[in-house]
C-alpha cells in the first residue's frame, strides 16, 4: 500500500534534511544526552530511595514520609529549571524562589527572594525599582543606594569596585557550578525584596541584570547536545546537595533542641555549622529563635514575648523539611503589622492543630511535627527572649488576658480570604 501525501511528505523533508546535513545526530550525542538523563534519574531514586528506607531524614509515619518525597522532587524540579533556564552568567537572569513556587530552605512569607548565576571575571549592572520597599542587594541596603525621584536605581556588581552603588562578587565566583557547602541553592547572587505592609498595595517593583564589560558576547550561543548534557549533569550536582543537606538539616535540628519549647534569639540559624552571621555596619541584622514542633491534637503552644525595636519581625510555621506549608489557605505566619499587640504591650501567639479563637492563632495543619521560626530584623536594641509553654487546648483562654479579643468562623473566614488576596497580588502577578 502506498504512503499517504503527508507521510511522503514528511520522508521527503527528513530525506532533504540529511542530504544537507542538518538533521544528523552524532552517537556521541546520543550517548551524552543519554547519560546525563539517566545519571539524572539515578540520583532522583537514590535520594527518595534512601528517605524510603530511612537513611535520610527522620520521618515516623507516611504521611512526614510523604512530605520528605515531595520536597525531593520539588528540589528536583529547581534544579532543573534553575541549570537549564536561568544559569548562564553571560545572560543572567533572576529565578525568584522559596516562595509560593519553590518551598525548601524555611522562606520567610515577608520576603521575595532572588537569585541570579555569576561569575567573578565579569561586569555585571542591575537596574530597578522596589517601589518603595526595603531591599537588599548584595552587601547594599536600599538606603545606601542612590536612587532616581521616582525609585529606579542602578547597581554595579563586580570583584573590581566601582564608583556610584557598587556591591562585591568574589574574583574567583563561578556561580554556574560552584554549589557551597551550606545553604546550598540555585544562583550565587542574592536579592531580596521585604514585603512587610501587606495592606500596601505597592507597584510590583521589577529587577533587571545584564553583563556589562568589555568581553560580554552580544547574543547567547545556541544550544548544543553536549552543553545541555552539561546542563543536565550541573543539576544533578546541584539536586544532591540540596536534597540531603536540607532534609538532614530539619533532622539534625530536631535531634538537638527541645520540643514544644522556644529558644532564645541567637545570629547563629539552627543546624547550620560554620556560619557567618550577616553584619550591617559591624552590627547583626537578623536573630532567630525556633520551637520544635510535637503537637497532638487536644495541645498547643502559648507564645508570650515583648517587642523588638527593629523594623520588622515575624512569626512562621513550617512543616518537618523547613518548608513552608499552605500559605494561602491557612494563617502560618504573622509579622509585626498583622499581629496583635495586648494592652500591656505584649504579643501572644498560639500554635494549635484546632482554631483557638484567638487573632495570633498559627495553625499547624493538624496534630503535628514542625518547626516554628520567629526573627527579629535588625532590631537597635531590644532583642527580647520569647517564653512559651504546652497547654491542653481546653485552657487556652485561661492562659490569655482578660481582655484578649476573640475570632468567630466567620472573623476567620474573612482574615483568610484577604490573605489570598494579598498574596496572589504579590505573588501571582
Amino acid at each position: 500500500m502506498s504512503e499517504s501525501p503527508l507521510v511522503q511528505n514528511v520522508t521527503d523533508r527528513h530525506d532533504a534534511g540529511k542530504r544537507r546535513g542538518m538533521m544528523s545526530i552524532g552517537e556521541h550525542e546520543r550517548l551524552a544526552l543519554r547519560q546525563a538523563w539517566q545519571n539524572h534519574c539515578t540520583a532522583l531514586n537514590a535520594v527518595v530511595s534512601d528517605a524510603i528506607d530511612g537513611k535520610l531524614g527522620d520521618a515516623r509515619d507516611g504521611n512526614e514520609l510523604a512530605e520528605l518525597v515531595r520536597s525531593i522532587g520539588r528540589i528536583s524540579a529547581m534544579s532543573l529549571q534553575h541549570r537549564m533556564d536561568f544559569n548562564d552568567p553571560n545572560f543572567p537572569l533572576f529565578l525568584r524562589q522559596m516562595d509560593d513556587r519553590f518551598r525548601y530552605g524555611g522562606p520567610d512569607n515577608n520576603i521575595a527572594y532572588f537569585q541570579a548565576s555569576l561569575n567573578g571575571g565579569a561586569t555585571y549592572r542591575i537596574r530597578g525599582n522596589n517601589g518603595g520597599r526595603t531591599m537588599n542587594i548584595g552587601m547594599l541596603w536600599d538606603e545606601n543606594i542612590t536612587a532616581d525621584d521616582d525609585g529606579t536605581f542602578e547597581v554595579t556588581v563586580s570583584a573590581k569596585e566601582q564608583p556610584g552603588n557598587w556591591t562585591p562578587i568574589p574574583a574567583d565566583l563561578r556561580g554556574d557550578t560552584h554549589i557551597p557547602e551550606i545553604y546550598p541553592a540555585a544562583g550565587s547572587f542574592n536579592i531580596r525584596r521585604y514585603d512587610w505592609d501587606w495592606d500596601s498595595d505597592l507597584a510590583p517593583g521589577w529587577l533587571s541584570i545584564e553583563r556589562v564589560d568589555e568581553q560580554a558576547p552580544a547574543y547567547p550561543a545556541a544550544l548544543e547536545a553536549g552543553q545541555f548534557a552539561a546542563q543536565i549533569e550541573n543539576a544533578t550536582r546541584l539536586f544532591r546537595a540540596a536534597a540531603r543537606w536540607w532534609n538532614q538539616r530539619a533532622a539534625d535540628v530536631r535531634a538537638h533542641n527541645p520540643v514544644n519549647e522556644i529558644t532564645p534569639p541567637s545570629t547563629l540559624p539552627p543546624g547550620v555549622k560554620n556560619y557567618k552571621p550577616p553584619v550591617n555596619a559591624g552590627r547583626p541584622w537578623l536573630f532567630y529563635g525556633i520551637v520544635c514542633l510535637d503537637l497532638g491534637d487536644d495541645e498547643a503552644i502559648v507564645i508570650e514575648t515583648d517587642l523588638p525595636d527593629g523594623a520588622y519581625w515575624s512569626f512562621t510555621l513550617y512543616n518537618m523539611w523547613w518548608e513552608s506549608p499552605d500559605i494561602m489557605n491557612r494563617q502560618t505566619s504573622l509579622n509585626q503589622n498583622q499581629t496583635h499587640i495586648d494592652a500591656d504591650g505584649k504579643a501572644r501567639f498560639v500554635i494549635s492543630a484546632k482554631d483557638p479563637g484567638v487573632p495570633n492563632w498559627l495553625d499547624s495543619g493538624g496534630p503535628r511535627r514542625g518547626f516554628l521560626h520567629y526573627r527579629w530584623f535588625r532590631p537597635d536594641v531590644k532583642v527580647p527572649v520569647p517564653t512559651s509553654r504546652l497547654v491542653k487546648f481546653d485552657d487556652i483562654a485561661a492562659a490569655m488576658p482578660s481582655d484578649h479579643p476573640r475570632i468567630d468562623l466567620a472573623g476567620r473566614k474573612a482574615i483568610l480570604s484577604k490573605r489570598r488576596e494579598q498574596l496572589a497580588k504579590r505573588f501571582q502577578r
